[in-house]
């Protein structure tokens, strides 16, 4: 069988062809975009480049199917060379990434936690995109660049394309750039109240309690609230469908504590409810709702949740010393995860991240600590001490 003559296209037109620049400028920050995913800290702007990376990558499947299919049609019958094998491993490689990439969407989307083998396929697949796309394009210039003069319009064609990807890949960069610019945080008042009792020092904000703060200081109370909203990304709903009914979450709205904490104010004053608020309405007492001359000493936050899921897995060390020994931080959230307020557009974007860009949700959230009987131990062991009957007993 006779094979069939090749007939070499106009390059220089080829280079110009805006499907060829369109795809290669969406590529080109794909490509960026995944890696700052992959190897950049948890930041408000590596969070905006997930969801523009998501939305790019999915424009980019159509005009690369169409582009692909062309220049297949246009250089099948060429010679087998290191340039048209470096294409077609090229071409494997980016439907592998194409491909890992929607399922991996559709499951941050709609699903309740992404892959991890498609996750893994997605990272290395990138890594091949660029080992081949590289080799291949290179190959290409540097051969261009051998022939000389006789090449110039190839050339002055070649400078076009790397200038109009260069353009697609900075427009992707600058829609993430003003996202992130123009977001605005939730402000949170981690302050304490202007008459706040420092009865025992200003270096125990806390006392009689055991618990403290990472930084010493109060806490905003909605940093520790928002237990439902753990259920409706649809990852956590059997948990938090038992800790809805649990002892926990009625820790402070119980009755007998309501009654017990009032007693224990009108006797011994405000400031000595604390030592119940570390182990039974930690909410409040980060707040610093717990203080002189207050109505109420449970704030509505910390009445409504009592032990919240934040209050427990923000807990960085505990000690078995008991009476709420324990230090909490108060954890970087994602984009949108305390605005649920703004709609449902705000909603999924907060649960799109989280399951899409899980490590920062995982590590902050999940400790060995937390399997551990001293865990437990930091409230489920109590003793009173001096500072409370002035007596003390262990």
């Amino acid at each position: 069988m006779t094979q069939r003559a090749f007939v070499r296209p106009d390059r220089s037109a080829e280079w110009r062809r805006f499907s060829a620049i369109l795809v290669a400028g969406l590529l080109l920050f794909e490509t960026l975009s995944g890696l700052a995913i992959w190897l950049l800290p948890f930041s408000l702007g590596v969070q905006f480049t997930v969801i523009v990376h998501t939305v790019a990558g999915l424009i980019f499947i159509l005009p690369y199917i169409g582009y692909q299919l062309r220049h297949w049609l246009v250089y099948r019958h060429a010679p087998m060379t290191h340039v048209k094998l470096t294409g077609y491993l090229s071409l494997a490689a980016t439907a592998i990434c194409a491909i890992s990439g929607i399922v991996l969407t559709y499951q941050a989307a709609f699903s309740t936690r992404i892959s991890y083998t498609w996750d893994i396929a997605h990272i290395a697949s990138t890594l091949a995109v660029i080992a081949f796309a590289l080799t291949h394009i290179v190959a290409l210039l540097l051969r261009d660049r051998r022939s000389g003069a006789s090449q110039a319009p190839v050339l002055a064609a070649e400078r076009s394309f790397g200038l109009g990807t260069i353009a697609w890949t900075l427009a992707g960069l600058a829609i993430i750039a003003a996202w992130t610019l123009s977001y605005e945080y939730v402000q949170l008042t981690n302050e304490f109240p202007e008459d706040y009792d420092l009865q025992y020092g200003e270096d125990r904000p806390f006392a009689p309690s055991l618990a403290t703060t990472v930084t010493g200081g109060a806490y905003d109370g909605r940093s520790l609230g928002g237990s439902q909203s753990c259920g409706t990304a649809g990852c956590h709903e059997e948990i938090k469908r038992e800790w809805e009914v649990s002892a926990h979450r009625y820790a402070s709205m119980d009755a007998a504590f309501q009654a017990v904490q009032a007693t224990m104010a009108e006797q011994n004053g405000a400031t000595s409810t604390r030592y119940c608020g570390g182990c039974h309405d930690p909410i409040s007492l980060f707040s610093g709702t717990k203080n002189i001359f207050v109505e109420n000493l449970t704030s509505l936050d910390g009445y409504q949740e009592g032990i919240s899921c934040i209050a427990c897995h923000a807990i960085q060390k505990t000690d078995v010393k008991g009476n709420a020994n324990y230090t909490i931080s108060q954890l970087e959230r994602y984009a949108y995860e305390m605005r649920e307020d703004e709609g449902a557009t705000a909603v999924f974007l907060r649960d799109f991240l989280i399951r899409s860009y899980p490590d920062h949700h995982v590590e902050s959230l999940s400790h060995r600590l937390f399997k551990s009987p001293e865990f437990c131990a930091a409230c489920h062991k109590q003793f009173i001490d001096a500072e409370i009957n002035n007596v003390g007993w262990v």
